[in-house]
């Protein structure tokens, strides 16, 4: 699929995440070998101004590396200030990528940012998310049929010639600009509306939509109306991304636990559910340590039980709290917080 779009896009980029650096991605500065000067070298995102990049593995992308990619997915530019050189470049880019699960399965019983090597910082930057997982049914028949055909005689040719495609699409992102009709801007604020409503519902709701996926869904709406060479957005393109945008909550924005939508489980990596055990912890850490100098791990793990914690949960939740400073281990077993 990433090589199918690669060669498609009118202006396009390839890279994998295990080949590629920070400077390869966004922009390097280089000294010329005969003056001595420095120079800007555009890396991938730049390159693909107004195409599109596509990273593949990119769950094997260095931890430094990946952190570079921030401001092209939000900002659209790239931000230099190396060597006397202060310059942003442009790189309105779309980001096609993808990635293995560190288990090497996809395991539905944890959520999406346990399954997958990349911080929620770049996970929230997408606008769509698909979880492709291997599982036997009925569609089996249909796959082993289609790798067959490309293999035999009987094969069938692509219903459109990738050089006609490439044209089509290159027409379409130059001459078509698409502006949403009152019926497709209607749609799209009451679908948003509605959203945030159950959001609000009561003080346990978590949140289902951020204004981050409205402009997804703008973008999606306009995308389907550029498909068709129209010059107007109509209600037709919205339903159509409000379909889409709701597969991709119900498949990743889920929180495991409760079963109910929350996309702070992409936004953030931990649901609301998480927050609050987190919190719960913090607060029997806290009433443990005024008693004595420190809570002991093994009374934490006995009062967390009266709340539907257990051990396991009271251990990882210390270790990620430690990690992040909000509790110190005063000797073994033994917390408070800072």
């Amino acid at each position: 699929m990433l090589q199918f779009a690669y060669r498609t896009a009118p202006r396009s980029v390839y890279t994998t995440g295990k080949g590629a650096t920070a400077a390869g991605l966004t922009a390097a500065v280089v000294r010329d070998k005969n003056s001595g000067d420095y120079y800007l070298e555009a890396g991938a995102l730049v390159l693909a101004d107004g195409g599109v990049a596509v990273i593949d593995e990119i769950d094997k992308m260095r931890e430094e590396d990946r952190v570079s990619i921030h401001e092209a997915m939000e900002q659209q530019t790239v931000s230099i200030a190396k060597a006397g050189i202060v310059a942003k470049l442009n790189a309105r880019t779309t980001v096609i990528s993808a990635g293995n699960p560190k288990f090497g399965r996809y395991i539905p019983e944890r959520g999406v940012a346990d399954n997958i090597n990349l911080p929620s910082t770049i996970l929230s930057r997408f606008d769509l998310i698909f979880i492709l997982r291997d599982k036997p049914g009925e569609g089996d028949q249909l796959l082993a049929s289609h790798i067959l055909d490309m293999h035999s005689e009987s094969s069938y040719g692509q219903p459109i010639q990738i050089d006609v495609l490439k044209k089509y699409i290159a027409f379409a992102r130059k001459n078509v600009r698409p502006v949403l009709s009152a019926e497709a801007r209607q749609l799209l604020l009451d679908f948003f509306v509605e959203m945030r409503k159950k959001s609000a519902e009561s003080s346990d709701s978590p949140i289902l939509i951020t204004p981050r996926q409205l402009e997804a869904l703008i973008r999606m709406t306009e995308a389907y109306a550029r498909m068709a060479l129209k010059q107007t957005a109509e209600r037709e393109d919205a339903e159509r991304a409000i379909n889409i945008m709701r597969i991709f909550l119900e498949a990743v924005g889920i929180d495991v636990e409760s079963g109910r939508l929350d996309i702070d489980t992409i936004m953030t990596g931990r649901p609301k559910t998480a927050r609050d055990r987190m919190a719960k912890v913090s607060e029997i850490v806290d009433a443990l340590a005024e008693e004595t100098e420190c809570a002991k791990l093994s009374e934490v793990i006995e009062e967390a039980r009266g709340y539907g914690i257990d051990k396991a949960a009271v251990e990882k939740i210390l270790s990620e709290m430690r990690k992040s400073g909000l509790v110190i281990e005063v000797r073994t077993e033994c917390y408070r917080k800072v």
